[in-house]
């Protein structure tokens, strides 16, 4: 019992509130960019970014992502089920961290087919990816407006 209490406080102390791979975290820490966007371009080389969700509670999670222009979005595969689209559809109002800094936005539920279209594309050519046409219906798009 000792031994798994010390390996919880160990893991604790090295993995703080911060999203791990796929292990969740709590509130982001980081240099808060007040400013607008007004292009996405500076993230575009990085793989994933952190997403924190339920401002009252934070729950913080890595998430795929793709932008264009002064646009960003993200989905979850797992549609409105995944635990951060539940918590997105309870409280719109989120906190993005990339390279160190978080900026404010406000997730916004994607229904328009030419939008979900181009990102389709975007996703595509980011990450090699290609979607299980069984899958199709199932994601949820959130573009990452600005609060």
């Amino acid at each position: 019992m000792t031994r798994s209490l010390a390996l919880a406080a160990l893991l604790g102390t090295l993995l703080g509130c911060e999203p791990t791979g796929p292990i969740p975290g709590g509130k982001l820490s980081g240099e808060v960019v007040a400013t607008p966007v007004d292009d996405w371009a500076f993230a575009s080389a990085e793989e994933t970014l952190q997403l924190e969700v339920r401002p009252d509670d934070p729950y913080s999670v890595n998430v795929w992502f793709v932008s264009h222009g002064s646009r960003l979005w993200i989905a979850s595969a797992s549609g409105g089920d995944s635990g951060w689209g539940e918590m997105i559809g309870a409280d719109p109002h989120v906190r993005l961290r990339i390279d160190g800094k978080v900026y404010e936005r406000q997730a916004v539920r994607v229904t328009e087919q030419a939008e979900l279209d181009e990102v389709v594309v975007l996703y595509k050519t980011k990450y090699d990816y290609e979607r299980d046409p069984e899958e199709d219906g199932q994601a949820v798009l959130f573009r990452m407006d600005a609060r």
